[in-house]
């Protein structure tokens, strides 16, 4: 993977390279690692956190632009500083703190999010943010950078290519039901037109057999995992050697 150009930094990664205006969201979850988080930022035009993630603020490698949420782990602290970021709170208990990030971002104009701090801790936590990247597709393009895996969405139609060292991890999973028309090339385990059914058979920890990494999807919507810690030291999901 391309994660050598400290300049681009995410903006440049062979999963999710940059193809409009882009926003890092920082969950309420485990907290990614400082390095992680800066290659994100890097080539990102917006910084979003929710409710209490990343508190205190000026801690981060950045301010974010926008603290949103409901607040309440915020509750009895000091919510405005004089270099402080803005504050909004919404109170709409319909949708979780991620959500209403992913909300504010659209009424932005933001064409794509990474989201990080999205998983561990609470599972139906992890379980809804990897599903609003399904029911987001239509408006925004999502990854979600958790703290040992890249994980995108393949809609139909799709037809990637991604450069990959040999012996790279990766898992797909069917999204809301049957996936059809799956090929995938250059894995220990390739597909060619298969149908992959929700809730079958497991497809976990393929393996790039041979870079590059070729994946298509004819109906239906597939989340790719692709595991870091698999990649040599000098190629994992960082901006820095």
């Amino acid at each position: 993977m391309n994660y050598q150009d400290p300049q681009k930094g995410g903006a440049a990664n062979t999963l999710f390279p940059k193809t409009g205006l882009r926003a890092v969201v920082l969950c309420s979850g485990p907290p990614p690692e400082d390095e992680l988080l800066r290659y994100w930022l890097t080539g990102s035009e917006f910084f979003v956190c929710t409710d209490a993630a990343g508190h205190p603020y000026d801690q981060l490698p950045m301010n974010p632009d926008v603290v949103i949420g409901d607040f309440d782990s915020l509750s009895g602290r000091v919510l405005d500083g004089r270099a402080g970021p803005r504050f909004l709170q919404v109170d709409d208990q319909y949708t979780t703190d991620s959500e209403k990030a992913l909300l504010f971002l659209i009424e932005q104009g933001i064409e794509e999010v990474i989201m990080l701090g999205a998983t561990g801790w609470r599972l139906d936590h992890t379980i809804f943010n990897c599903q609003l990247i399904e029911r987001y597709a239509h408006k925004l393009r999502i990854c979600i950078a958790g703290p040992h895996a890249d994980t995108v969405r393949l809609g139909p139609g799709s037809n990637v290519s991604w450069e990959l060292p040999a012996g790279s991890r990766f898992s797909i999973l069917p999204m809301m039901g049957n996936v059809s028309g799956v090929t995938l090339e250059g894995a220990r385990y390739p597909l060619l037109g298969d149908t992959l059914e929700f809730g079958g058979p497991a497809l976990i920890s393929n393996e790039v057999f041979v870079s590059p990494l070729l994946m298509s999807v004819g109906k239906g919507a597939l989340l790719v995992a692709v595991d870091r810690d698999s990649l040599p030291p000098n190629q994992r999901n960082f901006g820095e050697d």
